[in-house]
Parts: structure tokens; C-alpha cells; sequence
């Protein structure tokens, strides 16, 4: 419990950066994501644009016409949040978004 209070208290300054990370697993509720430093955060399954399912193996995120998520797979993410008191970090999924010219 201490070792992440203080991995959310180092991310708290870190909120807005962007990291590549890998997915260690995924959840009805979401998936957990493990940046290069060893910080793992949880990118919540409603921030994700489509309604997700874990495969029935256990190791994918699936929707219909959307991105397969995986275990092992590499992702960009942006950190959202950092709380020491409840000793998390949140993470979304960062897209580049193209400039229309």
C-alpha cells in the first residue's frame, strides 16, 4: 500500500503527460497499463469510445468495428489523475488527432 501511495504521489505532477506503456490485463471495468518507469495505471472501460467485452480467453478487450485491445500490446496513454489518499493513477488512451487542412 505504501509503495503505491507513493507511485500516485511521484504521477500527481505527471498529470496531462503522455507515456507509452503495455498492457498487463484486462477487466470488465478496464484495463491496466504499465509505463516504462514501472508506474501501472487503470485506463477506465467508459473512457474508451465503444462498448467493450473481455474475450472469452480472458486477454482481450473486444468491440464491434472498434480497436482490439490486448495483453502485451503496446499503447500511448495520458495520464488523468493521480491520487495518493486512494493510492491510484488513471490513465486514458492518446490518439494524435489529425489537423484537417
Amino acid at each position: 500500500e505504501v509503495n503505491d501511495m507513493k507511485i500516485a504521489e511521484y504521477m500527481e505532477d505527471k498529470v496531462g503527460e503522455v507515456f507509452e506503456g503495455l498492457i498487463t490485463s484486462v477487466h470488465n471495468f478496464g484495463m491496466f497499463v504499465q509505463l516504462e518507469n514501472l508506474v501501472e495505471g487503470l485506463v477506465k472501460i467508459d473512457t474508451l469510445n465503444g462498448y467493450y467485452n473481455v474475450s472469452q480467453d480472458g486477454y482481450s478487450l473486444l468491440a464491434e468495428n472498434k480497436p482490439t485491445y490486448k495483453i502485451g500490446q503496446r499503447v500511448k496513454v495520458k495520464v488523468i489523475g493521480a491520487n495518493k489518499a486512494a493510492r491510484n493513477v488513471d490513465f486514458e488512451l492518446y490518439e494524435k488527432r489529425k489537423r484537417k487542412k
